[in-house]
């Protein structure tokens, strides 16, 4: 495959040598990020079978050019598919061409159909039928998320007909009120010759479009989506529908007419179009005003990043900035925090690479599923120190990583080691060592995650709604105690440990940490471990450097740092903004020789703003109760 840009948008080309091309239209936001891998590999499976595909990123989203805030976004994502379209047909010369659009992608994908006409095919995966049910889907997502214990310490946005939220991703007024205005039998009566339909959501409509279409002399098959709720999971749970992928290959080649003759003569124009595509796929192209990137691939093509830097000269002699991947989501970042940060920084004067470490987003080898454990495999941390070569053999003085959750983990190993990494942020770290917890099918056979952190216990105590569902018995408090008293023998037994090791140099429990840490300060690398002042990291933290990493004070470079409205995968647009803003002020005051102009100064830690007695309140009860809360739920 290979990187491709046109008209602004950031695509990929899966090249084959067929007549018959495919265009993939894909959702929006969270669900976009949740099916990345997944759609990556129908497009893999398509070229497999020697049709051309084209998988991109709409306006204002992914790695394309602009914002989401823009007016004018929904006529914007039509002509970009329409754009697609006509690009394809040129580079890779197919004579017919397929639409294949899931959830909104599908609803835009067969606008778009129907608008430029000719189109062969249209795949409609789960589309979006009815925009007021999008909308009302969006904000129960929303006020979902805002339910769970990563969220608990969130400012919740406004309910405002402005825009709508869902997972750190908004779709603002105009492209809601044209999306509300969508009547696919109105304004795609017959968009394609040949349609074929997969969906389990909304059987009613279903059926009514499919009649309409048949009304209309198209050719439909409707088959069921029964994976699409396994597809739909969070990117590193998100499984692969085998079965709705295995029927559309198989549509789109019944549908096919392969002439071996033409295949031949055509594998030579293909080839000849794609050798030139090859020798300008890394120019580098405008994406912002002052600020241009680049498709890179490293490693001998194993993997690939976005180099985004300022047009002009940047900072002179100045480290870059390398953003590694949060979990398994695609170098976009949650919420697009990847490519935002990246632009921002660059406006900046600061250039970024924003990097896929091996088997996450468009990095090799393309896998099927995921584990934790290849999350924080040492070959992600040979990866990003791969990357921070790339970026000194640039001319920048070093790297500065930014990693989160499972990107601190790798970030945290690669500034041990590494000797490009000059600096590091590692936000909501929740392990610093690893053992494999997954069986042979990439399960983990132990509870991950099962409890929230100490100080989410803290505020559950103060909500009397809660200990009344212990005292229904609608929430168990056994299981909880006993959590509890685990942490409390743990943390016992560091703190004793550590006063051993002061008082007789005899180094007891957490020395693997301690030695990472010290490996860290002994290359000079500057460390700044960010929490959420509710994020469960903060236990592990605490369990092996003391109430708020204060054991940290012994290394000369390495501190911790507490962020108040920050939840743990940085979905939230306060947590977004005290990431960016803490980077900014770190990166500033330890690396530039002169102030970056337009940051935004970090916020100070909890208890250095909060209210004297609050502050003091809540350190005695962390302290000595340990904050603990009563229920299942966070």
């Amino acid at each position: 495959m290979r990187p491709v840009v046109f008209d602004g948008q950031f695509g990929w080309l899966h090249p084959a040598s067929g007549p018959d091309g495919v265009v993939l239209c894909s959702p929006f936001g969270y669900d976009a990020l949740c099916t990345y891998r997944g759609m990556r590999r129908l497009a893999e499976r398509l070229a497999a079978r020697g049709m051309p595909v084209l998988r991109f990123d709409y306006p204002g989203t992914g790695d394309s050019a602009g914002e989401a805030s823009e007016p004018g976004r929904w006529r914007a994502w039509i002509d970009s598919i329409k754009q697609a379209v006509a690009w394809l047909r040129e580079a890779a010369g197919v004579e017919r061409v397929t639409l294949c659009g899931l959830r909104l992608g599908g609803t835009l994908a067969a606008l778009a159909a129907q608008e430029l006409g000719g189109v062969d095919g249209l795949v409609l995966l789960a589309p979006v039928l009815s925009g007021k049910n999008y909308q009302r889907e969006l904000r129960a997502h929303y006020r979902q998320w805002l339910s769970i214990p990563a969220a608990m310490d969130c400012i919740p946005e406004p309910d405002t007909d402005a825009f709508v939220e869902a997972y750190g991703f908004r779709l603002y007024q105009d492209t809601l009120a044209s999306l509300r205005a969508v009547d696919l039998k109105r304004d795609a009566p017959r968009p394609a010759g040949r349609v074929l339909v997969l969906d389990s959501l909304d059987p009613a409509r279903v059926d009514a479009l499919v009649a309409h279409y048949r009304e209309q002399g198209v050719e439909v098959e409707r088959h069921s989506f029964d994976e699409y709720s396994r597809f739909m999971l969070e990117s590193l749970d998100s499984e692969i529908p085998q079965s709705a992928f295995q029927s559309i290959e198989n549509w789109l080649a019944n549908g096919a007419a392969h002439a071996i003759a033409s295949a031949r003569l055509r594998t030579i124009v293909a080839t000849d179009r794609l050798a030139q595509l090859a020798d300008n796929h890394e120019a580098a192209y405008v994406v912002a005003p002052g600020v241009v990137e680049s498709p890179i691939r490293l490693d001998g093509g194993r993997l690939f990043g976005i180099y985004c830097r300022p047009e002009a000269r940047g900072l002179a002699g100045a480290p870059a900035a390398l953003l590694l991947n949060t979990g398994a989501v695609s170098r976009i970042g949650n919420a697009r925090l990847g490519v935002r940060f990246a632009r921002r920084l660059a406006q900046q004067g600061i250039a970024s690479l924003r990097v896929d470490l091996g088997g996450l987003g468009d990095s090799m080898p393309s896998l099927d599923a995921l584990s934790l454990d290849a999350l924080y495999a040492p070959s992600g941390v040979d990866d990003a120190a791969c990357a921070a070569r790339w970026l000194t053999a640039q001319g920048h003085r070093g790297a500065v990583l930014l990693g989160i959750c499972a990107g601190a983990y790798v970030g945290l190993h690669a500034a041990a080691r590494e000797a490009a990494v000059l600096g590091a942020v590692l936000v909501n770290l929740q392990k610093f060592t690893w053992r494999n917890i997954c069986d042979e099918h990439g399960k983990p056979t132990v509870a991950v995650a099962a409890f929230g952190s100490t100080r989410s216990y803290l505020r559950s105590m103060c909500e009397p709604r809660k200990w009344l569902r212990v005292l229904k018995g609608q929430s168990g408090g056994w299981p909880v105690a006993r959590e509890l008293a685990g942490r409390f023998a743990a943390r016992f037994g560091a703190t004793l440990a550590d006063r051993i090791e002061r008082v007789c140099g005899v180094e007891l429990g957490a020395r693997e940490e301690r030695s990472l840490l010290a490996a860290v300060d002994a290359h000079g690398v500057e460390t700044r471990l960010l929490y959420g002042v509710l994020d469960e990291g903060v236990e592990e933290l605490e369990r092996h450097f003391g109430v708020r990493g204060a054991r940290l004070s012994r290394f000369r470079h390495s501190r911790a740092a507490f962020c108040e409205h920050t939840d743990h995968a940085i979905l939230s647009s306060s947590a977004q903004e005290n990431v960016m803003s803490y980077f900014e002020a770190f990166y500033r005051n330890t690396f530039s020789e002169s102030r970056v102009p337009g940051t935004v100064a970090v916020r100070e830690p909890l208890a250095r703003r909060a209210d004297g007695r609050r502050a003091r309140a809540a350190q005695w009860l962390v302290k000595r109760a340990r904050a603990f809360r009563l229920f299942g739920e966070a």
